[in-house]
């Protein structure tokens, strides 16, 4: 959980574990549905959530590792 007390590095972390859990989510449901459109939806969105722990990971370099 994170409150007013989370570290930045600590957020950021949580973040992406959320984001790789939904990339995991998005897809696996593209693999198991058969209707063309939410097997091409959950791709996307799978693509979206890969963007996402790209995006986190690359702030979570330069602003906390590169920091110690």
């Amino acid at each position: 959980m994170i409150d007013s007390t989370t570290r930045v590095q600590d957020a950021l972390q949580i973040a992406i574990q959320r984001e790789k859990i939904a990339y995991e989510f998005y897809k696996k449901a593209s693999k198991v549905v058969d209707d063309p459109g939410a097997k091409k939806m959950f791709s996307f969105l799978a693509e979206e959530e890969a963007k996402h722990v790209r995006m986190l990971e690359e702030e979570y370099e330069k602003n906390i590792l590169q920091e110690m």
